[in-house]
């Protein structure tokens, strides 16, 4: 069973630190879908709304459900959207869907005219990612005939930017620009949205131009930015370790794990690690990544399993069954989400994501 311990205390930090790079006047909507990319939506949410965040954003109609039943009761954005069949479900949990299709918006609308309420939307505009969100060329024909519906508010405007990290990429210049076309289109229509929003965390740290009146923080408030401030530190809000429960020693020459794929090159310590393949460990990191026993930086061998996984211990010639080990977090270079990223040929997000996901992993928040 691999342990996945939540530094709440790293979380609140990495808010207060978005919060000083954006400014008090600019509202932080704190993304926690994917249970909070691994960390536990449920506690990462009440810890995001004790910090006064006015809002949470999450992917699916099923995630805002599940916060709905835990007792959390703040305004929820669903960036991802709607099905037209899930608009009632929509309503009856009160969540704010984000809305790029017409259907959606018309049928959110016959629902509002029937209980004799608005209801509020995010419009969502596609500026250049070519995924979610109105076209440009029906940017504003979807302006005017949105407006046209009296039982809908247009709570917020937004977009998403596709390359915020890479500064240099035209693209989140371009994307920008076309944003700011559309705020025009939109108020001169007579909308008012509270909320204009476009920042990940690539642009949070990387365009300050596109912090409008709102931003949607998401690796970043996990310790994991995907740039660096001057001045500013994010610290890893998630710690992953389990324990040694085989010790052996193995001869010359023996192949380790499925296919042999690492033969010892002398007589050799070797320690299995419960965790593997299944529980999120990536099998990317066969023969390439590392663990931590005791303060001992120990090289994976052989291939990850779904189970476990083994260890080189001639560094850490101390070590027994049942002693803890480090796979993710501790402070080590070589066991961040950074390094496992590099090494899976992934990101740190999907790291994230990935740890934990199944009944054998135990959560564990400070």
């Amino acid at each position: 069973m691999l342990n996945v311990r939540i530094d709440l205390p790293a979380f609140r930090h990495n808010y207060n630190a978005v919060k000083s790079i954006v400014g008090e006047k600019v509202a932080i909507l704190p993304v926690v879908k994917a249970d909070a990319y691994g960390h536990g939506m449920l506690r990462l949410a009440e810890e995001a709304l004790k910090l006064g965040a006015p809002m949470l954003g999450i992917g699916t109609l099923e995630e805002g459900i599940a916060l709905r039943r835990d007792g959390i009761a703040a305004p929820v954005l669903l960036l991802d959207g709607l099905f037209m069949e899930q608009a009632e479900d929509a309503v009856k949990y009160h969540l704010t869907p984000a809305v790029y299709l017409l259907g959606v918006a018309k049928e959110l609308n016959r629902i509002g005219r029937k209980k004799g309420k608005k209801i509020p939307i995010h419009l969502k505009f596609d500026t250049g990612m070519s995924r979610l969100g109105f076209a440009m060329a029906e940017s504003r024909d979807a302006i005017a005939q949105i407006k046209k519906m009296k039982n809908i508010q247009v709570e917020g405007i937004m977009t998403h930017l596709a390359s915020s990290t890479d500064l240099q990429s035209p693209q989140t210049e371009h994307q920008l620009r076309r944003f700011e076309a559309i705020i025009g289109e939109a108020k001169r229509a007579g909308l008012k949205p509270a909320y204009i929003h476009a920042a990940n965390s690539g642009a949070i740290l990387n365009f300050k131009s596109s912090h409008f009146t709102m931003v949607r923080p998401g690796i970043m408030l996990y310790g994991a930015p995907p740039a660096e401030v001057k001045g500013v530190e994010f610290r890893p809000v998630m710690a992953v370790t389990s324990r040694l429960i085989s010790v052996k020693e193995v001869s010359q020459g023996e192949g380790v794990g499925y296919n042999a794929t690492y033969i010892t090159p002398r007589k050799k310590r070797v320690g299995v690690v419960l965790g593997g393949y299944a529980d999120g460990v990536n099998r990317m990191l066969s023969n390439k990544g590392a663990a931590i026993v005791g303060d001992k930086i120990v090289p994976i061998i052989g291939n990850v399993c779904m189970d476990d996984f083994m260890v080189d211990l001639s560094r850490a010639t101390a070590a027994k069954v049942g002693d803890e080990v480090t796979l993710l977090g501790g402070g080590y270079e070589e066991t961040s989400v950074e390094k496992w990223a590099e090494l899976a040929g992934t990101i740190s997000y999907e790291i994230f994501c990935r740890i934990g996901v199944g009944s054998r992993t135990k959560r564990v928040y400070r």
